[in-house]
């Protein structure tokens, strides 16, 4: 499964209190998880986005830009531009490709349904039974990436719904041409509450029974949560005053005797404190009502805090949040991490450089298919016309050798032709020129009827005898040969190679007598009458 970082080894995580703006930005390194930074800064106005948020949200399908936020000035309120300036400020130090950005949402922008169970339903399927659910007791029907959900330490199911949250995502849209014109990788909209929960679960050993209360108290709100072991258990409603609101530890105190009087706990085993709990000293004050409950701050030793100074590393309760939101940002497959994100789907969809659908994945697995099975086609081709054209190649020699055959064959036979003209001719001028004429012409019946004979040379010896020269591929045919004539004579036989790489010849020469002619039995009969 895809990571939300990508490729990217830094994240920086946000959450905006009243006017405070928290910043905390991690990266990995050989391994590990290094805080490297945390820094406050102070807005101009606050950031609401309740009246434009449904609008907006709208409006994310329709651009073409990554986050695909709406770029009108419409929906940027007064003194956004100083807002602008102060979030400018904060990220344009950091390199927009080197990083993802997150950031957390808390009350009013969110609301929670609790249920009983998931329905053995999981994903996109539970989320479309959790709308129906939802019809039945709101007026205003949520988007279906505006929920998620996860499971309480009783099995139940919390579902959270985002109703606002994305001032803070438009106000990025807003300064991305001071960005170099390219806008920071948007992997998580976090929840406040989840966020502090995942940071405890990832820092702390909690036993099964054991109850913890996680207390955040900010600049405007504060919040108790409580958990059973290192699950999610009850949620108190939310104090509508921060650090500066007057016995701000005597409300706090009550509103926890309070919850644990309803849920009917017997103790609470542990306190961790965030936020701003360090300015009004709670953690004296609980420990002096609270004896027997160990009450510290919400720290993070599994982070490598080192490159931060002292004095910073003891304000990281401070930034709880914003730690949690950037290390899950970093590291979201991590077992102690809540798998909640209310990221739109439509920001989602913008930053996706590659994007197929199941009909597109199928042609992509097909092309795959294809272009292994026509590269293996095409080696097996290539291999065949090769032989192919190697066999042409022997072919084209052969054919080039047998011509120059035809040619002397051709030659050959005109010579002949001109000798037998020529004995034509020697024929009719001397009397009794015939004979050699019967000669050649029994000589060369005889040949060609005992095949595999080439007679080279046939030459007078006078008084009517002469002497036959030629080869034969057997030895017995030169006895035939021999036997043509009468009282012929064998004169010499040898064994001769013609061409390398053939088979041996033998070479003959014959000495044939003077031949009586022979006369034909008619006239032979017409002579004796």
């Amino acid at each position: 499964m895809a990571t939300l970082r990508g490729n990217r080894n830094s994240a920086i995580g946000l959450f905006v209190d009243g006017l405070e703006l928290r910043c905390a930005k991690l990266s990995l390194k050989r391994g590990n998880v290094v805080l490297e930074e945390l820094q406050t800064a102070q807005l101009a106005t606050k950031l609401e986005d309740r009246h434009a948020a449904s609008g907006e949200l709208e409006a994310l399908g329709e651009s073409i830009d990554t986050f695909a936020l709406p770029t009108s000035t419409e929906a940027v309120q007064a003194g956004a531009g100083d807002n602008n300036s102060v979030l400018l400020a904060m990220l344009s130090k950091y390199p927009t490709a080197s990083y993802v950005l997150s950031y957390a949402i808390t009350e009013p922008s969110i609301y929670y349904h609790m249920l009983e169970g998931d329905f053995g339903l999981k994903g996109k399927k539970l989320k479309e039974r959790i709308l129906a659910e939802l019809r039945s007791v709101r007026s205003v029907q949520p988007a279906l990436d505006a929920i998620d959900y996860f499971h309480s330490a009783d099995k139940n199911l919390v579902t959270v719904v985002r109703e606002d949250g994305t001032a803070l995502l438009n106000s990025v849209e807003q300064i991305k041409t001071f960005l170099g014109n390219r806008l920071p990788k948007m992997a998580l909209i976090e929840i406040a509450d989840v966020a502090l929960m995942n940071l405890a679960r990832a820092n702390y050993g909690f036993a099964p029974d054991e109850i913890t209360t996680i207390i955040y108290v900010g600049v405007e709100f504060t919040r108790l949560i409580f958990m059973r072991g290192s699950e999610f258990f009850h949620f108190a409603p939310v104090l509508g005053e921060g650090h500066d609101s007057p016995n701000i530890q005597n409300t706090i105190y009550s509103r926890l005797l309070l919850e644990q009087d309803n849920m009917g706990l017997p103790r609470i085993d542990k306190i961790l404190l965030a936020g701003e709990c360090r300015r009004v000293a709670l953690d004296e004050f609980l420990r002096g009502q609270l004896t027997e409950v160990d009450v510290q701050y919400l720290r993070a030793p599994y982070l490598d805090a080192t490159a931060l100074p002292a004095e910073q590393q003891e304000q990281i309760p401070e930034y709880a949040i914003a730690i949690a939101a950037a290390w899950k940002a970093l590291d979201d497959d991590h077992p102690a991490f809540y798998p909640v994100n209310l990221l739109p789907e439509s920001v989602r969809e913008g930053q996706r450089t590659f994007k197929l659908a199941w009909h597109g994945q199928i042609l992509l697995v097909l092309v795959f298919i294809f272009t292994f099975y026509f590269t293996s086609q095409y080696g097996k081709i290539q291999k065949e016309v090769s032989t192919k054209r190697q066999t042409l190649s022997q072919l084209q020699d052969k054919v080039a050798e047998n011509n120059k055959l035809k040619a002397a064959i051709t030659a050959l036979g005109e010579q002949i032709d001109r000798y037998n003209t020529a004995l034509a001719v020697y024929d009719s001028l001397v009397p009794g020129a015939d004979r050699w004429n019967k000669t050649i012409a029994q000589l060369t019946k005889g040949v060609e009827d005992l095949g595999a004979v080439w007679v080279t040379e046939v030459k007078s010896l006078g008084a009517g005898a002469m002497s036959i020269q030629g080869y034969t591929l057997y030895r017995a045919r030169i006895q035939r040969i021999a036997a043509m004539f009468d009282n012929s004579t064998l004169a010499k036989v040898e064994v001769k190679e013609i061409r390398e790489k053939s088979p041996s010849v033998y070479s003959f020469t014959i000495s044939v007598p003077p031949q009586l002619e022979k006369v034909p039995s008619a006239v032979a009969a017409g002579g004796t009458q």
